[in-house]
């Protein structure tokens, strides 16, 4: 996403210079001073004001200066100038600031009620959490690139996937994690660099895992397949006896959540502002 910021300077007053000489044509009083206010502005917001520059131009050769290069007689005019002339800043430079204060101010005005509510009806601002989901997050913690030769599925996965590259992506940094229960097998992958393989052709990767699973010794004894691939910040794959959410960018984990069992009865209650909801 691109921002712009930066400075910008808006002419705010225009003066004349009494009792001054062009040291350029020597014509006298012919400056008139340009006073510009500039500003810190966000998307061209004006947001905080800075400080004021003067310009001085001759009206006769047409010659300006900056303050930097004003004479001291062209100085001492416009001190003389601000005390009987004074510039005064626009209001609406400063407009930003008041409205990110005055959302400042709204934002923790909620955020106080919010605070006030909880305290006074705790049983109103509780969630329901099914606790299938701390398992599944707790299994995808649990993905490694290290794969240990008794964990023969796994193992057998990997070097299946490690013969099959996908779309150019580096099968070294793929993690995996495989757990049975009963006729069910939980197949999880992590692809760090899965950007490298278009939305559209990622699926593919779904497919080259239920290849790999025909292959295993649990060809026969497993009849029900979850699988879920992690991209980098989040699930990106899912696919499961009953559902599938291949849209290949952000994909429902909590579809796989049937494969931990039923939904139970009663479930864990949380705070709300406890729970980080994904």
């Amino acid at each position: 996403m691109l921002f712009f910021f930066g400075t910008r300077a808006t002419k705010v007053k225009e003066r004349k210079l009494k009792r001054t000489t062009c040291p350029y044509c020597q014509t006298k009083d012919s400056f008139v001073v340009s006073t510009f206010s500039k500003y810190f502005h966000f998307f061209w917001i004006p947001i905080i004001p800075l400080f004021k520059t003067h310009i001085a131009a001759c009206s006769h050769c047409k010659k300006s200066y900056d303050k930097a290069h004003f004479t001291h007689e062209m100085l001492q005019a416009l001190d003389n100038e601000n005390r009987v002339n004074p510039v005064k800043r626009p209001l609406w430079q400063g407009c930003g600031c008041l409205v990110l204060v005055s959302l400042f101010i709204v934002v923790m005005s909620f955020s106080f009620y919010g605070v006030y509510m909880r305290s006074k009806y705790p049983d109103k601002y509780k969630i329901e959490v099914d606790p299938r989901l701390t398992l599944l997050n707790t299994d995808i913690d649990r993905l490694s690139r290290m794969v240990q030769a008794k964990d023969t599925v796994t193992l057998a996965l990997k070097q299946c996937i490690d013969g099959d590259i996908v779309g150019g992506i580096s099968t070294k940094d793929i993690a995996y994690f495989t757990k049975r229960s009963g006729t069910k097998l939980l197949v999880l992958l992590a692809v760090r660099d899965i950007k490298k393989i278009e939305p559209k052709n990622r699926r593919a990767l779904i497919e080259v895992v239920e290849d790999c699973m025909r292959f295993t010794n649990l060809k026969d004894s497993v009849t029900q397949y979850y699988i879920g691939v992690e991209g980098k910040w989040n699930t990106v794959l899912v696919k499961t006896p009953f559902d599938e959410d291949l849209g290949g960018r952000f994909a429902d984990k909590q579809l796989l959540l049937p494969f931990y069992g039923d939904k139970p009865n009663t479930i864990e209650e949380k705070d709300i502002d406890s729970v980080l909801v994904e």
